[in-house]
């Protein structure tokens, strides 16, 4: 699915939900607070705020130095979740890519309370880093943990430690497309419109989260 079918495909859904469908949905589950801050530098050209972005992206990535008995352990962490979500495929010492990179996860490195990829920057504690037209979901509260990032529509079933604990949620998707988290029996927990953060899914949700369905 091409970026411009999934648009499409997004339009319809959010038609849906201003309809009142989702919304009430949402409604049921608790109410949500988005929150969008969008920011600029006036008199600065496209250009040169890009190349100031990627220079600060740069300095911001630390040299990774593990023991050797940290690289053990993490490796060993990485072959648990390998099949987790159908064969997945090892891209870097902490990630996997599942559905031809449609589905990431990536663990936290050794030291690290927040899950991120070996050349991605270090965010502060508390922000999100989910990538634009991802939705993403943390292990922990306040974004940190093992971090799951979805491009394609469609449920999921949520597999370790997402099945025992969803904490924070990320719905960094174009504007007005959905996510929901739901249990067992596909009742909704908690759901949220793009742009959105959730830093807390509350206590229920947090355990009881067994599906993630995206878009």
């Amino acid at each position: 699915m091409t970026p411009n079918e999934k648009r499409r495909t997004e339009k319809g859904i959010v038609t849906v939900i201003r309809r009142g469908r989702i919304i009430a949905a949402l409604g049921a589950a608790g109410a949500l607070v988005t929150t969008l801050l969008i920011g600029g530098i006036s008199g600065a050209s496209a250009e040169t705020r890009n190349t100031t972005t990627t220079q600060a992206r740069i300095a911001d990535v630390p040299e990774i130095k593990l023991t050797d008995p940290e690289k053990q352990a993490l490796q060993a962490e990485v072959d648990k979740h390998l099949k987790d979500y159908g064969g997945g495929k090892q891209i870097g010492i902490n990630e996997i890519a599942y559905e031809d990179n449609r589905l990431i996860l990536t663990l936290p490195l050794p030291g690290e309370k927040k899950a991120r990829a070996a050349n991605e920057p270090i965010t502060p504690l508390g922000v999100a880093n989910c990538a634009y037209e991802y939705a993403c979901l943390w292990s922990d509260t306040n974004f940190n943990g093992t971090r799951i990032a979805r491009y394609a529509c469609g449920t999921i079933a949520l597999g370790a430690p997402f099945n025992s604990s969803v904490g924070s949620i990320h719905n960094n998707q174009t504007t007005g497309t959905q996510t929901l988290l739901l249990n067992g029996s596909r009742q909704i927990l908690n759901g949220s419109l793009a742009p959105s953060r959730v830093n807390d899914t509350g206590v229920g949700s947090r355990a009881n989260a067994r599906n993630w369905t995206v878009c």
